[in-house]
């Protein structure tokens, strides 16, 4: 009963959050950006929360439990290592652009130095990869309200749809970022808190040792602090195992460079003085939750063989931070927790639907209407939530590449447009290819090789790029 009512607190907050920033809004501007005019504080948070979703919580805390803490170190350090480059070198310059173009939309900047068929590509881009991975959000977040409230997964999908829907409709970017703080701050806390229980229960750091003497499904715990032995079964037979734990982990945090939903940011941003502090800001905030968040799942051997048979979470590793939110923590605090993990669905979700809802409306019809980006706002919500209803394989297959895509698309024009002057054919032929080649090697390649798609992906982008600025220039 008490998860029931944290999340309803939680639910009408969010709701209200979005009538307030409704009346607060008062054009095109507050809609799109805030109005230019959010704090460092604001910014960071929003940031965090947007990057950081139920993937991050439940897929980064729990995939420790079978890959170890060469898992948490690698994931940990990109994590902080891209989240100041972001703010070092993109969001600087992005500021700068946008301010000089007034441009409202990362396409519209694409599109005033390169031209219609570069903002209509980037366009493109948003909306179809973007629905896709919100159908991974979407199922998250039904699943975990199935397991919270004991609702059918097709009900956890609609509250999370329609609340989202109704408080981005409402009050656009304000209502996005505004709640994006509520539900970052309790996204922080939350990881902090779990972590710290955890440490509690086991006694400890000290409890390394008893770690590293237990037995784990491939041996003896001592595996799970060496690098390369740890994996899931096929990536371990075929001995691949640090090529896709680097790949994988360098493909989750390089996306704080380029992925448009993070970037919009930096152009909301209120001056170049809120960029300084951000750059202090969010890294030590992502470092802090990283460090806490990805480190459950080894130490989580010391917890889940003790309940029952921990087979079960070796095949979805997914379900070790609710068990230990669960066991560890008191009713009352669990369900802050686990509505902490909601929330950073949610906080994803809404920048999601309101990049493709405005890239849409202003990108692709040309229409600068606040009426119709709120329309669009819907339909960006339902189309998604349809897919994960029942999403077929195919469709399963696409939402795994469409992380790489999304990245390794726009970083090679993004730092191009940002530090020289470029070609409209070098960026066409770059997002092109990182498109194609992301896709292709993800079918055919992946499951050979075990490198994430990002990386052929960055790598064509960038070898397509140079090729034709130095011949077709």
């Amino acid at each position: 009963m008490i998860i029931e009512v944290v999340f309803v607190i939680y639910i009408l907050l969010m709701l209200a959050m979005g009538i307030l920033e409704y009346r607060r809004s008062k054009g095109i501007l507050d809609y799109y950006l805030a109005g230019k005019r959010l704090s460092a504080t604001i910014v960071s948070f929003s940031f965090f929360a947007t990057y950081f979703s139920t993937s991050a919580f439940l897929g980064g805390g729990g995939f420790g439990f079978l890959a170890g803490f060469q898992w948490s170190a690698f994931l940990t350090f990109f994590h902080i290592l891209f989240a100041v480059l972001a703010w070092l070198l993109i969001a600087p310059k992005l500021k700068e652009i946008a301010d000089e173009t007034r441009a409202l939309t990362i396409p519209e900047i694409f599109g005033e130095k390169f031209g219609r068929e570069v903002k209509l590509i980037a366009s493109a881009v948003i909306i179809v990869f973007f629905a896709f991975y919100m159908v991974s959000i979407y199922k998250g977040s039904g699943n975990l309200l199935e397991v919270m409230m004991g609702i059918s997964y097709r009900e956890g999908l609609l509250i999370t749809a329609v609340i989202v829907m109704l408080y981005t409709s409402l009050g656009g970017f304000r209502a996005v970022v505004y709640t994006d703080l509520v539900q970052g701050i309790l996204t922080f806390l939350g990881g902090i808190l779990l972590f710290a229980s955890l440490l509690y229960f086991i006694g400890g750091f000290q409890a390394l040792t008893d770690l590293a003497n237990i037995n784990i499904f491939a041996g003896k715990g001592e595996l799970l602090f060496e690098i390369g032995k740890l994996g899931p079964p096929p990536i371990m037979k075929a001995g691949l195992v640090l090529p896709f734990i680097l790949s994988l982990t360098f493909a989750i945090s390089i996306a704080q460079l380029s992925s448009p939903q993070l970037i919009i940011r930096f152009v909301a941003a209120r001056d170049e003085r809120v960029i300084r502090r951000g750059m202090l800001i969010t890294p030590l905030i992502i470092g802090i939750f990283a460090i806490c968040v990805f480190s459950i799942g080894p130490f989580a051997w010391l917890v889940i063989p003790n309940y029952e048979n921990p087979v079960k979470y070796l095949k979805n590793p997914d379900l070790v931070v609710p068990f230990i939110a669960m066991k560890l923590l008191p009713e009352g605090i669990n369900a802050i927790l686990l509505t902490a993990i909601i929330a950073a669905a949610m906080s994803t979700i809404n920048s999601l639907i309101h990049m493709m809802a405005t890239s849409f409306a202003r990108d692709i019809t040309g229409r600068e209407s606040v009426a119709l980006t709120r329309v669009f706002v819907v339909l960006f919500a339902l189309i998604p939530l349809a897919i994960a209803m029942n999403p077929p394989d195919v469709i399963v297959a696409i939402v795994g590449v469409s992380f790489s895509v999304i990245t390794s698309v726009f970083l090679i024009p993004l730092l191009a447009m940002l530090y020289s002057n470029p070609s409209k054919s070098s960026i066409v032929a770059s997002m092109l290819s990182a498109l194609i080649v992301s896709v292709g090697w993800y079918l055919l390649y992946y499951r050979t090789y075990w490198i994430y798609p990002v990386v052929p992906g960055l790598l064509a982008s960038a070898i397509v790029f140079a090729i034709f600025e130095k011949f077709f220039k």
